[in-house]
C-alpha cells in the first residue's frame, strides 16, 4: 500500500512538472492514477469493498478535493465507476465483472451464487486486475476445498485471455515435506548451483500454487517474502538471483494462522466452512457425492431419507472432504451386500454410517420444516448409475477400490466362508483400501509441526518423533497422530512439573510394568534420552505414563472415548478454545457451546442436553465450564439423559470480571495484581479442601480413630473431610487406601501410628492433644504454631505504605514462617521477633532497590566464631532469596548474626 501510493505520488509529480506531456495528458494521467487507486483498494481491502468516499482517496493520493471529485464524475459518465445515492457518497466499481463471467467455470462450484458468492468475485477481480492479476491467499479450514478453488481460479484465468491456454499449473502442498524440510528448500527454491529447478521458474506465464504455506518455517517464509517484494529468487548465499515475477501466485493457510504474510499478500479470500453453508448447498453437495459413487461403482445407488437427514444435521470435522469421505465409506459398506448381484441397486441406509452421523437424527424437530422442504415426502433418492456428474468428479482411484472389494470378496467366498464372517472382514478390508488411496491424505495424520514448534521444544519434537518412528520399524505398529501430539505436550509439560508428585497409583504401575512389557521397556529407553538431551530424570510413575501413550494406540483401534466439551458465556470464547484444542492435539475431539449472555437457562439447557447427546461416543462428556449456573444446568441434563457427565469448572470469566472491577477502583497496579492473586489462591485452596480429605487411625476397634475424628471435626475450622479407619492389617488397610485415593487426595494421617503409605503425611495424635485447640488447624497444615503470638497487620500497613519495591503480599506468604524457625532456634521476646521481621523486610526492598550492604571487616572473624550459627541462617533464608529473586550476601548474614547475638 505504502509502495503504491509512493508511486502515483512520483507519477503526480512528474505531471506537474509536464514530464508526461500536455495539459489533456496530465489530466488524464491522474484520472487513470485515480481509478487505478480505487480498484487496488476494492479489490484488496473487505472493508472497502462498498466504496471509497471522494475526501479518503484526495487524501490518499495528495489531491485537491475538487479535483478528485470532478475525475471522479467523468469516470462515472465513461460507466467505468458507479456512485451510491447515499450521503456521503461512495465510487465503486460496476458489476461488470460478474456479467462477463456469469458461464464461467466457477458455475461448477456447488454455492457459487450463495455462500461462495463473495470468494468468486474477489478470485476474478484479483484475476482480472489490469496489468497483471494480484496474489491471493486463501484462508480456511482443512477439506472446505481449496485445492479445488485453486484450479478453477487457474481454469478462469485461461477462459478470460490472462493466461495462455498451455499455460503452466504448478502446485506444492508443504504439508507433504513436512518431515523433509531440505527437499521442500529445493523445491521451492531451487539448488544452490541450479536456481531454474525452483517451482518459481516452473511456474512461469503460469499460476504458482503453495498450500500450507503457514508450515514454511522461518527461512523459507523469509525467502518468499523477498519475492513478493522483489519478484525475485535468491540462492542461499545471495549470490544468484532470478527475476521470476512473470506468474500468478496463490497461496493457501489455515485461519489459526497467525502470517504476516496477509499483510503483504492483497487479496485474502475465505472460503466458508461446511456448517456456515445454507442447508440447500449441503444438499446439492450429498446429491453431488452420491452421484459421483453411483458411477464410481457403476451401479445405481439407493439412499433413503433418513440418511440424507443424518448427512444434513451433521457435523463434519473435515469439513467438506468429511462429508465426502463418509459418503463413499458408507457406499463402501453397502456395496459388500450385493457385490454378487451385478444388477442390484446399492441400498445405503442410516446404519451404514458411524455412530455420530446416526446421533445427529436427535436435531431432526429443530430443522424438520426446512428439511421437509428439500425433501418432501419421500422415502428414499435413487441416484442413476448412468448420470456423470461433473465438477471435482475422479472416477479412477475409486473404481479401483470398488473393483477391489469385488475381488476381496470373491476370494473369501471361494475359500467357503459364510456371509457373516466376510463382512466383519471386508469392513477392516474397506478402512485398509481408504488408507491405501490415501484418501485421507493431507489432513489427520500429518503432523503440523509448525503450530506445535510455538509451544513444545523443538527438542522434544525431534526425539518423540525418533522414538515413535523407531517402535513403528520395530513393531510394525502405526500410531495415530494424536499419540505424537500428545506424547510432545506431556514431554514438554514435565519441564515445568514436580516430579516428585505421584500421579499414577500404585497398583495401575504394577499393572501396565506385568502386562505390557514391551511399552514399558520402550519407555524407559527413552527415559533415559531425556535425561541425557534434556536433565529429565523421570521416577517410575512418570515412565509408565509415557508407556499409557503407547498402550492400544494403534491406527486400527476403534475403541471409543470420552470427549471434551467447552462451554464458556461469550460469542466465540467456547468455540476458539475448541479450535486451539483440536489443532495442538489432532484428537478431534473437542467440542463446544457458547454461551451467549442473552440466552435463558431453559433454551440452554435444551440446546447443551442436544450437543451433548449429539457428540457422546458412549464413553460420556467432560465438561470444561466457567462460571454461573453452568454446573446446576449440567446436573438437571445428567438426570434426564443416559449421558455420563463430569465438570470441571475453570472461572477464568469470574476472575477477568473481578480484576476488571478492581482495576476500575484502584489505581495500584501492584494492589489489584496481588489482591486478584490472593483471591485465586483462595479459591484454589477452597477448591482443595473440598476433594481432601483427612484419615484417622487406631490399631483395633473404632474407638480411637472414630474419637479422633470428632475431635477435628469439632475443633477444626479448615473444612476438610475425616474419615476414620480402625484397620490393623497393612493389606487390608492398603486396599481401603487405595479405594480412598480413587475419590480423594488425602491430604494426611492423623493417629497413633505412621503407616508409611505412599508418602503421605503423618501427624502424630500426641502432636495434636499436647497442642491448644486453637493450634489444630496450624498442625493439621504442617505449620509451626510460634507466630500466632505476634499479628503482623499493623506491620504489613506501615510497610505498605514505604516500601516501593517490595510486594507486601510474598512477605505474608515467606517472612512469618522465616521468623518461626528463627524462634525455634533461638529464645526471642515479641520485640525481637518484630524487630527481626522489619530488619529483614526492609533487607529485601533495600536489595530490591539495587542497594548493597556495607562491607563489615569484621565478617570473617564473626563468622569464623559462630560457624554453625552461619550455615542455619543460610538454610533459613533460602525461602526468601528464592521469593524475591535477590542475594543476601554474607555481609547481611554477619548484620543477622550479630542482631541475634547481641554482639
Amino acid at each position: 500500500m505504502v509502495f503504491f501510493v509512493f508511486c502515483i505520488l512520483i507519477k503526480t509529480y512528474r505531471i506537474h512538472n509536464n514530464e508526461d506531456g500536455e495539459g489533456d495528458n496530465k489530466l488524464k494521467s491522474i484520472k487513470e492514477t485515480v481509478y487505478e487507486f480505487i480498484q487496488q483498494e476494492v479489490y484488496s481491502k473487505n472493508e472497502n469493498k462498498n466504496g471509497l468516499e471522494t475526501k479518503t482517496i484526495a487524501e490518499a493520493l495528495g489531491l485537491h478535493r475538487s479535483n478528485v471529485s470532478a475525475l471522479l464524475n467523468e469516470l462515472v459518465k465513461e460507466g467505468r465507476l458507479a456512485k451510491t445515492t447515499t450521503r456521503p457518497v461512495y465510487y465503486k466499481l460496476p458489476e461488470l465483472i460478474h456479467q462477463s463471467t456469469e458461464k464461467s467455470c466457477f458455475t461448477q462450484l456447488i454455492g457459487y451464487n450463495g455462500s461462495l458468492r463473495n470468494a468468486i468475485q474477489l478470485a476474478q477481480a484479483a484475476i482480472l486486475y489490469p496489468r497483471s492479476s494480484l496474489n491471493v491467499l486463501l484462508s480456511s479450514k482443512t477439506g472446505c476445498g481449496t485445492t479445488y478453488f485453486a484450479s478453477l481460479m487457474f481454469d478462469f484465468a485461461k477462459e478470460m485471455g490472462i493466461l495462455s491456454k498451455d499455460a503452466p499449473y504448478v502446485k506444492i502442498d508443504c504439508r507433504h515435506y513436512s518431515k523433509n524440510v531440505s527437499v521442500l528448500d529445493e523445491e521451492l527454491f531451487g539448488t544452490q548451483g541450479n536456481l531454474n529447478s525452483s517451482c518459481f521458474v516452473k511456474a512461469q506465464r503460469g499460476m504458482l500454487f503453495i498450500d500450507n504455506v503457514d508450515l514454511l518455517d522461518a527461512k523459507q517464509q523469509g525467502c518468499l517474502f523477498r519475492f513478493l517484494d522483489t519478484g525475485k529468487i535468491y540462492s542461499e548465499d545471495k549470490s544468484k538471483s532470478l527475476d521470476c515475477n512473470d506468474l500468478f501466485l496463490v497461496l493457501a493457510c489455515s485461519p489459526q494462522s497467525v502470517l504476516q504474510i496477509n499483510r503483504i499478500i492483497p487479496v485474502t479470500i475465505e472460503l466458508p466452512e461446511l456448517k456456515d453453508r445454507s442447508m440447500e448447498e449441503r444438499f446439492d453437495l450429498i446429491n453431488h457425492f452420491f452421484q459421483v459413487e453411483a458411477a464410481n461403482s457403476e451401479r445405481s445407488i439407493e439412499v433413503t431419507a433418513e440418511s440424507i437427514k443424518a448427512l444434513l444435521l451433521s457435523d463434519f470435522n473435515y469439513n467438506i472432504k468429511g462429508l465426502e469421505l463418509d459418503i463413499k465409506s458408507a457406499c463402501a459398506n453397502a456395496y459388500v451386500r450385493v457385490v454378487n448381484e451385478s444388477e442390484q441397486a446399492i441400498c445405503v441406509c442410516v446404519n451404514d454410517f458411524k455412530g455420530q452421523i446416526k446421533k445427529s437424527l436427535l436435531n431432526l424437530k429443530s430443522y424438520d420444516t426446512e428439511i421437509e422442504v428439500l425433501l418432501g415426502k419421500r422415502e428414499s433418492i435413487i441416484y442413476d448409475k448412468n448420470i456423470i456428474d461433473q465438477g471435482s468428479y475422479d472416477p479412477h482411484s475409486t473404481v479401483d477400490m470398488y473393483s477391489e472389494i469385488k475381488k476381496q470378496y470373491d476370494e473369501l467366498s471361494n475359500l467357503g466362508i459364510n456371509n457373516s464372517g466376510i463382512e466383519n472382514v471386508m469392513n477392516t478390508h474397506i478402512r485398509n483400501l481408504f488408507k491405501k488411496y490415501g484418501y485421507y491424505n493431507g489432513f489427520g495424520d500429518s503432523n503440523n509441526l509448525e503450530q506445535l514448534s510455538k509451544i513444545v521444544d523443538p527438542r522434544i519434537i525431534d526425539m518423540v518423533s525418533y522414538f515413535l518412528n523407531a517402535r513403528k520399524k520395530e513393531l510394525g505398529v502405526n500410531y495415530k497422530s494424536n499419540v505424537f501430539y500428545g506424547l510432545c505436550l506431556h514431554i514438554n509439560s514435565l519441564l515445568n512439573l514436580n516430579l516428585s508428585e505421584q500421579r499414577v497409583e500404585n497398583n495401575q504401575i504394577v499393572k501396565i510394568v506385568q502386562d505390557y512389557p514391551e511399552e514399558y521397556a520402550a519407555s524407559v529407553q527413552f527415559a533415559d534420552i531425556l535425561k541425557e538431551k534434556l536433565g529429565l530424570n523421570l521416577p517410575i510413575h512418570e515412565i509408565v505414563l509415557i508407556a499409557m501413550f503407547l498402550i492400544e494406540s494403534d491406527e486400527n483401534n476403534d475403541e471409543e472415548h470420552p470427549v471434551l466439551l467447552y462451554i464458556m458465556h461469550g460469542s466465540q470464547t467456547a468455540s476458539s478454545l475448541k479450535d486451539v484444542t483440536n489443532s495442538l492435539t489432532h484428537c478431534h475431539n473437542a467440542y463446544s457451546y457458547d454461551l451467549a449472555l442473552e440466552v435463558g437457562t431453559r433454551q440452554a439447557v435444551e440446546e447443551i442436553k442436544a450437543l451433548i447427546e449429539k457428540i457422546d461416543r458412549g464413553k460420556g462428556v467432560i465438561v470444561i465450564y466457567d462460571m454461573g449456573s453452568i454446573k446446576t444446568m449440567l446436573e438437571t441434563i445428567a438426570e434426564e439423559i443416559d449421558v455420563k457427565i463430569r465438570y470441571i469448572n475453570m472461572p477464568i470469566t469470574l476472575i477477568g470480571i473481578d480484576v476488571a472491577r478492581k482495576c476500575s477502583m484502584e489505581s495500584d497496579i501492584d494492589y489489584v495484581y496481588h489482591m486478584a492473586n490472593l483471591e485465586i489462591n483462595n479459591m484454589r485452596k477452597n477448591v482443595e479442601k473440598h476433594n481432601n480429605i483427612i484419615v484417622t487411625l487406631c490399631h483395633t476397634g473404632e474407638g480411637g480413630a472414630a474419637q479422633l475424628k470428632l475431635y477435628i471435626d469439632q475443633y477444626s475450622k479448615l473444612g476438610i473431610k475425616t474419615i476414620a479407619l480402625a484397620i490393623s492389617s497393612r493389606n487390608a488397610l492398603l486396599k481401603e487406601v487405595l479405594a480412598l485415593q480413587k475419590t480423594y487426595n488425602i491430604h494426611s494421617f492423623v493417629g497413633a501410628y505412621d503407616p508409611k503409605l505412599f508418602g503421605i503425611p503423618f501427624i502424630s495424635i500426641q502432636k495434636v492433644f499436647e497442642s491448644s485447640k486453637e493450634d489444630l488447624d496450624r498442625i493439621l497444615m504442617f505449620e509451626p504454631v510460634n507466630s500466632r503470638s505476634v499479628n503482623y497487620n499493623d506491620v504489613y500497613k506501615y510497610l505498605g505504605e514505604q516500601f516501593k519495591y517490595t510486594s507486601i503480599s510474598k512477605l505474608k506468604t515467606v517472612l512469618p514462617n522465616i521468623i518461626d524457625e528463627f524462634s525455634m532456634l533461638y529464645s526471642f521476646t515479641e520485640d525481637q521477633r518484630v524487630g527481626l521481621f522489619m530488619h529483614l523486610a526492609c533487607l529485601v526492598e533495600r536489595l530490591l532497590d539495587g542497594k548493597s550492604a556495607v562491607n563489615n571487616n569484621d565478617r570473617s572473624k564473626i563468622i569464623s566464631v559462630f560457624k554453625d550459627d552461619y550455615q542455619a541462617i543460610v538454610k533459613i533464608l533460602k525461602p526468601l532469596e528464592k521469593i524475591f529473586k535477590v542475594i543476601i550476601d554474607d555481609n547481611e548474614i554477619t548484620t543477622i548474626i550479630m542482631i541475634i547475638k547481641k554482639v
